[in-house]
C-alpha cells in the first residue's frame, strides 16, 4: 500500500559481498603464514581470510570474534608443518575483516564467487584440510584428501630431541609437545600426566640428537616390557597403544623388532 512521502529500502548485503569482496582480496598483498604475521594481526578481529600455495587460492575461511584471525591461522600454521610435499613457506595468507558481519554465509559466498572467477582454485576447501582428531574409535577410517596428498613427514630430524637417557613417558612427552601433528598414546586410568605404569617409569636410550620420529618410536616400543604394545603412524597422526591390529590406512606399523611399512593409499 502506497504511503505519501514514504518507501522503504534494503540493503542487498549479499549482493554487495558477492560483488566487492572478492575483487578487494585481489589488491590485498600476502603475507606468509608464519606466527609473526599471524600476531601482528588485531585480535579478536573476524572476517574472511584465504590461503595461497605458491600465489594460487587454495582454502577459504571465515572467523568470528571469539575465535579471531590469529586463533584461526595458527591453527592452519600448525596443520601445514612436517609436511611431505608441501613447502610450510610456500603458504600465505590473506585476511580481511568484516566489521558489519551479518547472518549471511560469507564462507561459502566466497568459495562460489572464486571458483567461479578461477578454475582449479580453493583444492584445499572440503578435503579435510584443519580438521580435528577422529579419535581412537575413527582410526579404520580413510584419511582426509589433504592428508593422503600431503602425509606427515616421519623421516623429518628433531632438533628439540637430544641424546640421552630417558624414561619412554620423558621421550612421549617431548614428541607431543614438538611435534607439528598429533600423537596419541595409551595412559593409566586417571594417569593423563603420569602415564601408563608399564613406561612411566622405563628407560631408553636415544643415541644421538636430531633423531626422527620414525626413529624414536621404533626405541620407544623396543624398549617396552612385552610384545603388545604397537605404535601406528597414519597420514595425520601416530598412536601407540597396548594392542596389535593391522589398520587398512596405517603409514607405518611399529611392533617389538618389526616395522610395516605400507604402500600408499592413493
Amino acid at each position: 500500500m502506497s504511503i505519501p512521502g514514504y518507501d522503504e529500502f534494503e540493503l542487498d548485503v549479499e549482493k554487495v559481498l558477492r560483488e566487492q569482496l572478492p575483487p578487494f582480496f585481489d589488491d590485498v598483498q600476502p603475507a606468509t603464514l608464519t606466527p609473526e604475521n599471524i600476531q601482528l594481526l588485531p585480535p579478536r578481529a573476524k572476517g574472511a581470510y584465504l590461503l595461497l600455495r605458491d600465489g594460487v587460492e587454495v582454502y577459504a575461511g571465515k572467523t568470528d570474534a571469539r575465535h579471531g584471525f590469529r586463533n584461526r591461522l595458527e591453527r592452519h600454521h600448525y596443520s601445514i608443518q612436517h609436511r611431505r610435499g608441501l613447502d610450510s613457506e610456500s603458504v600465505s595468507f590473506k585476511a580481511i575483516r568484516i566489521w558489519v558481519f551479518s547472518a549471511l554465509d560469507v564462507e561459502n559466498l566466497l568459495i562460489n564467487e572464486l571458483k567461479n572467477r578461477r578454475a582449479g582454485v580453493l583444492a584445499w576447501n572440503f578435503s579435510g584440510f584443519g580438521s580435528n582428531d577422529p579419535g581412537r574409535k575413527r582410526e579404520g577410517q580413510k584419511p582426509a584428501d589433504f592428508d593422503l596428498e600431503f602425509p606427515i613427514d616421519v623421516v623429518r630430524p628433531l632438533p628439540f630431541m637430544s641424546a640421552g637417557e630417558y624414561t619412554i613417558h620423558d621421550v612421549l612427552q617431548a614428541l607431543k609437545n614438538g611435534l607439528p601433528y598429533l600423537l596419541r598414546f595409551q595412559t593409566g586410568e586417571g594417569l593423563a600426566h603420569s602415564g601408563h605404569d608399564e613406561y612411566r617409569d622405563r628407560d631408553v636410550r636415544l643415541p644421538t640428537s636430531g633423531m626422527s620420529a620414525l626413529e624414536v618410536m621404533k626405541i620407544i616400543v623396543n624398549g617396552l616390557p612385552d610384545d603388545s604394545w604397537q605404535a601406528t603412524i597414519f597420514p595425520s597422526r601416530i598412536i601407540l597403544y597396548k594392542k596389535k591390529e593391522d589398520f587398512e590406512f596405517a603409514s607405518y606399523i611399529i611392533r617389538k623388532g618389526e616395522v610395516i611399512e605400507k604402500s600408499s593409499h592413493r
